[in-house]
This record gives C-alpha cells, sequence and structure tokens, in this order.
C-alpha cells in the first residue's frame, strides 16, 4: 500500500506546487494623469483663448471619466452668479488601458474688470468611477496661465525733453525763414 499512496502523494504535491506558482490575477492598478496648456503664452485682459485638457491612462485597469470642473483664477462671486468656473457633467467618455488618452478643449475670455492677474494657474478637477484605494475618484491638477501686465512708462526728463527739443527747434527754423523771407522782399523792392 505503500508503493501505491507514494504516486498519488507525488501528483498532489505537484498539483499544489503549480497552484502556488501560477500567479493569481493581479491586482488591478488605477493611475492617470491629467494635463492642461493653453493656446497662447500670454494673455492680455479681453482675450479669448482656449484650454486644450489631456487624460492619460497610466495604470492597468480602464475607468471612465464622468466629469470635469474647472477653476479660473479670476472667479468670482458677480452680483447673482460665479463667475470663472464650470462643471461639464454626464461625460462618461472611458479611457483605455495601458496608455490611453481622452483629449478635450474649453473656450474662456479673461475679464477685464480686473479679475485676471500675473503669475495665475488653472485648476482643473477631473471626476472619474475610480473608487478603489487611496483615490476617491478625484484628481486635481493645475495648468499655469499667464496676464501680461500693464507696462507704463515712467514721465521724467529724458522722455520728455526731446519732443521739446524738436519743437524749439522747428519753431527756430520756422522764424529764420520767415527773416529770410522778409529780407528778401524788401531788397527786391529796392
Amino acid at each position: 500500500m505503500k508503493m501505491k499512496s507514494a504516486p498519488i502523494a507525488v501528483l498532489a504535491l505537484a498539483i499544489l506546487a503549480a497552484i502556488m506558482i501560477t500567479p493569481i490575477h493581479s491586482a488591478t492598478s488605477y493611475s492617470y494623469s491629467v494635463y492642461g496648456r493653453t493656446d497662447k503664452s500670454s494673455y492680455i485682459p479681453g482675450d479669448s483663448g482656449i484650454l486644450y485638457l489631456t487624460i492619460k491612462n497610466a495604470g492597468s485597469g480602464s475607468f471612465t471619466v464622468r466629469n470635469v470642473t474647472i477653476d479660473y483664477p479670476w472667479k468670482a462671486f458677480i452680483i447673482d452668479h460665479w463667475e470663472g468656473n464650470f462643471t461639464t457633467t454626464g461625460i462618461n467618455q472611458p479611457v483605455g488601458t495601458p496608455g490611453g488618452t481622452w483629449n478635450t478643449q474649453y473656450s474662456f475670455t479673461v475679464p477685464a474688470d480686473g479679475r485676471a492677474y500675473y503669475g495665475s494657474t488653472i485648476m482643473i478637477m477631473v471626476g472619474t468611477d475610480i473608487t478603489t484605494g487611496n483615490q476617491a475618484g478625484i484628481y486635481t491638477a493645475s495648468s499655469p496661465i499667464v496676464i501680461a501686465l500693464a507696462a507704463y512708462q515712467p514721465f521724467n526728463l529724458a522722455t520728455s525733453i526731446l519732443p521739446i527739443i524738436s519743437i524749439v527747434l522747428i519753431a527756430a527754423a520756422v522764424v529764420m525763414l520767415a527773416l529770410v523771407y522778409m529780407g528778401i522782399r524788401k531788397q527786391s523792392k529796392k
């Protein structure tokens, strides 16, 4: 009986070893990046622009983009509503794996009422269907936006004296020409 149980024990150990060596389905990892950029290097108040948004899947599991919230740096409560931010809901755009991307763009206008300022950032929040691990399904990123500063030339002697000298020289030339003209007219009458 010992001989009959030995092959069965070896076979059982071989099956157990094969099960332990074979990898069990690896845990799906969710990782994605959000990239935002503007269509111009800088804006002045009143300019219109486009914010380009790319969401790239860097994990092994696919996910769905549900909503996008954009907060521009000039966000403010004006009279009875908020201006400078918006949320797009109901997107439901799947992003495949690995390396899948989703691209979109949003138009904006820089306000001319003093709310836009130099050295600002646009906040981008992307809501997904990912609710596992340490991600709660919301990814926050930012994109820089440059608002041009007003450049005023101060009034100083160098900037004001040159136009004054030019006007004085032109006036002196006109006076000299008038004197020469009057002198020529008097000589021809004699």
